[in-house]
């Protein structure tokens, strides 16, 4: 018996394949477009910057470094540059240590006998400290500074006409360690004595280069602070073999390399002896170009020769014959060195047998205040360029009793420097810049010599880094 098989029905199998293919294209085609209009209305938030800067905060100790004496000369000139300022701050080093009293505005002289000294402050005179120290005889100022984790000297001697002294100088009571780098003419010079340096708690070393390093080239000395804090300063000595009596003058730090820095004070003299020296700490070889800065202008000299520095290493150009003219004229203020990677700088000027030298200076954008000697009929002028833009800078000059000898504005602009004779009694100098950051330094020049000093920005505030929790 025979059993009829069902036919199956077309129109039925073609209407279900037809509805799959409807839904799977539907879907293809929708779901790219809800994810885009998720993406337009739900907007991912912002990645969390995970670095933050730190918060300012009341400084309530501040410590700065003053190098050995010079003979003859054994005080510390010390002031505040704080609001309103009355208190005790204590000088010396370890347990050698005497009070003495500062005020706003005024300047106090202590005896701190021949060594390096230590002037360190606390609660409300801890804000504005300032120190320096001068020489006796010819002009000499050196600032002190607080410790830093680095500092570079450039244009140091470690031979028998031209020698330097390195002192370190630990302000705490634990045993701090420096690490010391020397840039020669043909790379980095083998020293590992000078590796390691052991200072013990309220201590200072006192580093021989012509003992350690003995060579005849021009120098330079990077100095890392590896474990405590260190108060660096170089005594710089010029003793020509028969052509005079020996010169010497504090060489200023130079806080880091920069591609643009500026040299701010030429002392003038009939016969003059200048070096620049530059050194470079990186890896690859650096060129650097030389310009005169002038109250009208920054200007590249026609003679004036670039110079190139090998990797690692310190390179210098005599400029005696270039700026002769321009600094007899009164013309020439600084000098300007451009480079292709940072460097460092520093001039050294033999003027009439006294030795001084300009530093890159770093730029300002608050008050700088500078302590200069008394007593004195060197002419001092105040030289200021690098200005970012124009502007104005205040320059106040005071008495060591505070009163104010002159009050004068400078008008500063990009591309040219400006000087201000002060009066010869001043001893405090203020300089603030208005609408415009500035570097600089005062010029001390006379029958005796020059010397040239940096513009110092105290301490005003303590930094306290951000602390946050981490990402998971």
């Amino acid at each position: 018996m025979s059993q009829d098989t069902p036919t199956p029905t077309p129109g039925r199998r073609s209407s279900r394949s037809r509805r799959r293919v409807d839904v799977t294209t539907v879907l293809a085609v929708a779901l790219p477009v809800l994810v885009a209009l998720a993406l337009v209305l739900v907007r991912p938030g912002d990645t969390p910057d995970t670095t933050s800067p730190p918060t300012l905060t009341a400084l309530t100790r501040s410590t700065v470094v003053c190098p050995a004496a010079a003979e003859g000369a054994p005080e510390v000139a010390l002031t505040s540059a704080g609001e309103d300022v009355r208190g005790t701050v204590h000088v010396g080093l370890g347990d050698d240590k005497s009070d003495a009293r500062i005020a706003t505005g005024e300047v106090t002289t202590v005896d701190a006998g021949s060594g390096p000294v230590v002037v360190a402050a606390e609660d409300e005179t801890a804000p504005g400290l300032v120190a320096a120290r001068f020489g006796a005889d010819a002009p000499a100022v050196a600032s002190c500074l607080a410790p830093q984790p680095e500092a570079w000297f450039t244009g140091v001697g470690a031979g028998a006409g031209h020698t330097s002294v390195l002192e370190l100088t630990n302000p705490d009571s634990g045993t701090a360690v420096a690490d010391v780098l020397v840039l020669g003419r043909h790379g980095l010079v083998d020293a590992p004595r000078l590796r390691g340096i052991s200072v013990p708690g309220g201590s200072s070393v006192q580093v021989d280069l012509a003992a350690e390093v003995p060579r005849r080239d021009e120098l330079s000395l990077q100095v890392i602070a590896a474990r405590g804090r260190i108060g660096a300063t170089v005594l710089d000595r010029l003793a020509p073999l028969g052509r005079g009596a020996a010169t010497e003058d504090w060489l200023p730090a130079q806080s880091e390399p920069a591609t643009s820095d500026l040299l701010m004070g030429l002392a003038p003299g009939k016969e003059t002896r200048r070096v620049l020296t530059v050194s470079n700490g990186g890896q690859d070889e650096v060129r650097a170009s030389v310009q005169i800065v002038t109250d009208r202008s920054v200007f590249t000299p026609k003679d004036a020769p670039d110079l190139r520095i090998p990797p690692q290493s310190t390179a210098k150009l005599n400029l005696s014959g270039l700026l002769a003219d321009l600094v007899a004229d009164g013309d020439a203020t600084g000098l300007l060195v451009t480079a292709t990677a940072p460097v460092t700088a520093s001039l050294r000027s033999v003027a009439d047998g006294d030795l001084s030298h300009a530093v890159a200076d770093p730029g300002v954008q608050g008050a700088a205040t500078v302590l200069l000697p008394g007593g004195t009929s060197a002419t001092k002028t105040v030289l200021l360029g690098g200005a970012d833009r124009a502007g104005s800078v205040q320059v106040v000059s005071r008495s060591a009793t505070g009163e104010t000898l002159a009050t004068d504005t400078v008008d500063v602009a990009p591309d040219r420097g400006a000087s201000l004779r002060i009066p010869a009694a001043s001893v405090l100098v203020t300089v603030t810049p208005a609408r415009t950051g500035v570097a600089g330094s005062v010029l001390l020049s006379g029958d005796a010599g020059a010397a040239v000093v940096p513009l110092t920005v105290p301490a005003l505030n303590g930094l306290v880094p951000a602390v946050e929790p981490g990402l998971p």
